[in-house]
């Protein structure tokens, strides 16, 4: 795998980066893994930017870079990767590395759900229970997105059924039903 990723091949680079970040096979090394992301992910390799983004968010094998993580994971979220939706989105709904940016947060785990993304459901359920970009909280739409997550198999969404449930107005509930 090694010498793939040094002969310039993007997959065996993400790979192999893989492989050190997780100590599979090889010594762990944070510092390596992040720089054979790297050659990914300046190859073009979605998974590489989402990987190498990860790294950058939580500072392993280097600084914590929270822009460039951001950036990185806009890039990859923007050639389909599902888990840089997931974390793109709840970067900008809490403004880690950039503005806040409540609506388009959600457009991206709208994404990542039509994808089959449970997390990005599960996301969508918190924003509207907790009226994030609004006025107040939608609990009926959160409803929805904590069922349709649930049914994608998110093992949270049940319990954040079971809160909302506490809560619902009788006018919500029939909302629901219907």
């Amino acid at each position: 795998m090694r010498r793939a990723a040094d002969l310039g091949h993007s997959g065996a680079a993400n790979n192999f980066g893989a492989m050190l970040h997780h100590g599979r096979g090889v010594h762990q090394d944070f510092a390596a893994a992040r720089a054979y992301y790297a050659q990914a992910a300046d190859a073009g390799l979605p998974q590489a930017m989402f990987n190498l983004g990860f790294m950058k968010l939580r500072g392993l094998g280097g600084q914590t870079d929270e822009e460039q993580a951001r950036r990185l994971f806009e890039q990859a979220a923007n050639l389909g990767d599902v888990n840089a939706m997931t974390f793109l989105g709840v970067m900008m709904m809490t403004g880690a590395g950039g503005p806040k940016e409540f609506k388009t947060a959600q457009s991206w785990w709208d994404k990542g759900a039509e994808l089959g993304d449970n997390r990005c459901a599960f996301n969508l359920g918190i924003a509207h229970a907790g009226g994030h970009g609004r006025e107040q909280p939608d609990f009926v739409e959160a409803w929805r997105w904590f069922s349709r997550a649930q049914d994608m198999g998110n093992s949270n969404a049940g319990s954040e059924l079971e809160r909302l449930a506490s809560v619902l107005t009788e006018d919500e509930r029939r909302q629901i039903e219907s």
